[in-house]
């Protein structure tokens, strides 16, 4: 496996750089806790990047596991390093029928979309029973990004991200589109 693709891809760094590692690895922890609770059958992984977590979740789940992502570079990486089942997808037009998946997790991403509207309403399109939405907490994202002198020009907000979320502002967000919703942190 071509582990520099991984330490040096922006998306899959922070699980290898020292200052990430471990609030990563909770994050991860965390994850897998929670989809091993709902005993998937199915899971969608969308915005899996370079497969990274696909590739976890596939191990440690006893489901069929796929990702899609935009990035054909990432894709081809997943696919050719860690076999993964990938494909290019875009989250704002899943290439999925309805009802597809047990779980569907949204990683990180929809901080990145300039409608979440839309993002929201395809993922609720393609699960059959759950969804796990992740998303940077703010302002702790940027305060611990300028912490490690990350994105110091736009303090700590990283160039792509374009939609900031905490508690207050995910729930306003996911009321509209779902009727049962748990928002956590990753401390938890």
């Amino acid at each position: 496996m071509n582990n520099q693709y991984l330490i040096t891809d922006e998306t899959s760094a922070k699980y290898f750089n020292r200052t990430t590692r471990g609030i990563t690895r909770k994050f991860i922890d965390n994850l897998l806790s929670e989809l091993i609770s709902l005993k998937p059958n199915t899971v969608l992984d969308i915005g899996c990047g370079t497969g990274y977590i696909t590739n976890i979740m596939s191990h440690e789940l006893d489901s069929t596991v796929i990702g899609c992502d935009m990035d054909i570079n990432r894709i081809s990486f997943a696919r050719d390093n860690l076999a993964q089942e990938v494909i290019i997808g875009d989250i704002m037009h899943l290439p999925f029928k309805d009802n597809s998946f047990d779980v569907v997790v949204a990683s990180e991403i929809i901080e990145h979309i300039l409608s979440p509207r839309i993002a929201l309403n395809e993922i609720r399109r393609v699960s059959k029973k759950f969804i796990i939405i992740t998303v940077p907490n703010e302002p702790y994202f940027r305060i611990a990004n300028v912490c490690r002198a990350k994105n110091l020009k736009s303090f700590g907000n990283p160039p792509d991200h374009i939609n900031h979320y905490n508690k207050k502002s995910l729930d306003r967000l996911l009321v509209k589109y779902f009727k049962m919703y748990e928002i956590t942190h990753n401390s938890h």
